[in-house]
């Protein structure tokens, strides 16, 4: 009798990704991904039928996004991300090499186009902090409010959203560096679904997420923004300081996270199903390690370390 046969690495790479694409437009704003997404298939001449399928179905996800409340918290939202494609889509048009200095490139013309554009409309970063602190507020009760019929599990939801209502301040804080994350992550996952769906996409297909990497030399400006913040700096200053190093901090994870996916490629499934229950489980710490990971990476080349050596020995 023969053995059973594995199942395709293409369909366990498709898995993948759309449970990363899921996850994505759940706990992060849609329109991040799907703006993107839908310039990237326009210029890319859709002509199939699934082309034109994704393509509606990123226009109606888009409408619904932007349906809903006209807040300040909103509207710095809803413009960022339709900025932040507008730019990727410019930046695309004649693409080369690999996407992701020009998603960076977008999510930095994004944020100094809302800085000038709040600065032209006397928006200063406490009407901002303010905004955002009462949108966070404002989903975090709708949350609550969600809890089914029963008194005492309403009251422990209730109990346990309170904690999140309270730090919504210190979150509204470091919001323009969560969705600085959140905008770049958008558009790399929407060109590697552009590179999926469309007949003849633009520019060079992604490499693996376990491949990740940027110039070593970008050190140096998460050294620098964390000395700015060792001095005393206008309150508006030292907010640009911390969501800065947020950015940095978030790239450099995401590096020791590529670094991890290449030590666990070859592991079984089960293991690795493991390290991914138990990572969710100490979040903080396995940020932390990640985060630590990805800057010893700059000067000792881990990747490197785990490439087997050929016959000659290079």
């Amino acid at each position: 009798m023969s053995a059973p046969a594995a199942p395709a690495p293409g369909r366990r790479a498709s898995f993948g990704a759309t449970a990363v694409l899921a996850g994505f437009l759940l706990l992060a704003p849609p329109l991040y991904l799907l703006g993107p997404f839908a310039l990237l298939t326009l210029l890319s001449r859709p002509r199939s039928v699934r082309e034109i399928l994704f393509l509606a179905l990123a226009g109606a996800g888009i409408a619904a996004a932007l349906s809903g409340n006209l807040d300040l918290g909103s509207q710095i939202l809803r413009a960022s991300a339709l900025v932040l494609a507008g730019v990727f889509a410019l930046l695309n048009l004649r693409p080369r090499g690999p996407v992701f200095p020009r998603a960076l490139a977008a999510v930095a013309l994004t944020g100094l186009g809302l800085c000038l554009w709040a600065w032209a409309h006397g928006i200063h970063w406490q009407m901002v902090q303010q905004a955002f602190t009462d949108m966070l507020r404002t989903s975090y009760r709708a949350m609550a409010d969600m809890a089914g019929p029963d008194p005492k599990s309403r009251q422990d939801v209730q109990n346990f959203v309170q904690q999140f209502v309270e730090a919504a301040p210190d979150i509204a804080r470091a919001m323009p560096g969560l969705l600085a994350l959140e905008g770049l992550a958008g558009l790399l996952l929407a060109w590697r679904w552009h590179h999926r769906i469309a007949g003849t996409p633009l520019g060079v297909a992604p490499a693996p997420f376990r491949e990740f990497r940027f110039n070593d030399h970008f050190v140096w400006g998460a050294i620098f923004t964390l000395g700015l913040l060792l001095v005393p700096l206008p309150p508006a200053a030292t907010a640009v300081a911390i969501n800065l190093l947020i950015v940095w901090m978030g790239l450099y994870a995401m590096r020791g996270l590529a670094i991890v996916s290449t030590i666990l490629a070859a592991a079984p499934g089960p293991l690795k199903l493991l390290a991914a229950g138990l990572a969710l489980l100490l979040l903080p710490l396995a940020l932390g390690a990640c985060l630590a990971l990805g800057l010893a990476d700059v000067w000792l080349n881990v990747r490197g370390r785990f490439v087997p050596r050929d016959s000659t020995g290079a």
